[in-house]
Order: structure tokens, then sequence, then C-alpha cells
């Protein structure tokens, strides 16, 4: 049987968090690594922006310093995500994988929410994917990651359960995504910028568009279950089995340099 390499990091910074998934990019692309697994966490938060998306668009950078939130700018695209009490993946894969059901980004981004859906399943959290409907807007207009469930993301109750983004390179996919345990949304709409006046109507919107893990259960999950039953959610869709394993001196060194040079700087995290 296949397998792929598995990493658990528990809480890193955002600038570190964004470095390892950059690095483990490169060296699937170099062919130095098999495909990875990869499950973190978030030590301060972080306020992850889109590799696109305008610093004034969903980032109020006076608030993020207020609530110790720092701001990086994410490979991939999409709009903002505050990334607190959640565990979040994320994959590295050619995307000629044989286990995918096809090579286009939806087909892929199929194949994926469906190793998700089996985690939350095995969790307790009856979820699917989005359908084929045009997405609702961001009714803040100001970039709001989960106000917008996208085709094939994961949804519970018919709220947005699990907000993901994807990139491609010389033929290998990253994809990460966010898995709220809980939230403070007066926080998110502070550093998102949401206006004051009305954030009493984007408040109940945004109860009504999305959810956590915790309200889906009635209860805080436990973070190593949650591991666990997402690597068996991956390892049943991919046919294949997650083997632990250690980053190389290699691999120490590139996150080291990515996270100065690049993630840990403002003249990429806060680039127009």
């Amino acid at each position: 049987m296949e397998k792929f390499r598995s990493f658990r990091d528990g809480h890193m910074t955002p600038a570190g968090n964004m470095a390892k998934d950059e690095t483990l990019l490169r060296t699937v692309i170099a062919g130095t690594s098999t495909p990875c697994i990869r499950f973190y966490q978030w030590e301060p938060p972080g306020l992850s922006i889109g590799r696109f998306q305008k610093i004034e668009n969903g980032v109020d950078l006076d608030a993020c310093r207020k609530h110790g939130v720092d701001v990086v700018r994410r490979l991939t695209g999409g709009e903002a995500v505050l990334h607190d009490n959640e565990l979040t993946y994320s994959i590295i894969i050619p995307f000629t994988h044989p286990g995918f059901d096809g090579r286009g980004v939806v087909d892929t981004y199929r194949t994926i929410s469906k190793a998700l859906v089996k985690g939350l399943e095995l969790t307790g959290v009856g979820a699917t994917m989005a359908g084929d409907a045009p997405t609702r807007p961001d009714p803040s207009g100001q970039g709001v990651c989960f106000y917008t469930p996208t085709v094939n993301e994961i949804v519970a109750d018919g709220k947005k359960m699990i907000g993901s983004a994807q990139t491609r390179e010389k033929l290998v996919i990253l994809q990460h995504g966010s898995i709220p345990i809980d939230w403070d949304i007066d926080k998110q709409f502070d550093v998102m910028a949401i206006p004051k006046e009305n954030r009493e109507v984007f408040a109940n919107l945004f109860r009504n568009r999305a959810t956590t893990i915790s309200e889906q259960l009635g209860k805080r999950p436990n973070i190593d279950t949650l591991v666990k039953n997402f690597s068996k959610g991956f390892e049943e869709v991919f046919d294949m089995e997650l083997e632990p394993s250690e980053y190389t001196m290699q691999e120490k060194k590139m996150t080291e340099f990515l996270e100065s040079s690049k993630y840990g700087n403002d003249s990429w995290n806060l680039k127009a």
C-alpha cells in the first residue's frame, strides 16, 4: 500500500505554519518527498489573507495588534481567515495522483472534501459537500472566508464547516483548510474590519451561515481524536497509509529561510 508522510505539528506561529506548508510543497515538487498530510494549530492566533487579497480589504492591523493576532499572507488564494481555536489540515500531493476523481480544480477539491467529510462522520458530525449552485456573496464586503461556502466545501446543517484554499505549481497541489473548534465572533469582526454599526446584522448572518465542531457536537472535541479521524478519512479516500514523519535537515533549513525572509516579513504579508 502506498504511504504518505504525516505530520502533527501542534501549535506554531502563523509564519512558521505557512513556511512549513510551502517547504513541503517544494520538496514534493522536487521529488524528494512523497505526498504529505499535515495537521497543525496556531500560537499566537493568525489572520491569514489570500495571496492576492488587498490588505485593506478585510484586515484591521490595529485590531490585530490589540488582540495579539499575527497577519500572514498565504501562498493560496481566497479570503481572510482568523486561525485561533481550530485544527488546520494541509495536503501536498501531485494532481496526477490516481486517487483523484479528475485533475481539474473542482475534481481535486471534491476528492479532498470526501476525506474531510469522512473524518467529520467518524467524529460524529453529519456533513456534506456544498453543491454546484452559485455561492452567496459576502454581505460584509470585507472578504470574510466563512460567509461563503464554495463548490465542494464542507457544510453541516446547511452551514459552512471547513474553509479551504488551493494552489498548484508544477503538477503539485497544496491545499490547506481551517476546521473551527469554536470561535470568538467579536474578535473575528474586529480583526476583519467589519463595520461596528452593522455588526449585529452581520453576526446573525454569520451564525446562520457558518458553524463549528463544538456547536455540531454540543461539546468540545478532543484534538487527538480529531486528527485520528481525519487521518482515517484521508487514508480511506486515497487508499494509502499515513506514516508519521520527521522533517529532514534540508526541510528544516528551508522552513527557517521561508519564515524569516517571506512569511515573517511585511514585504510579503502586507504587500499591495
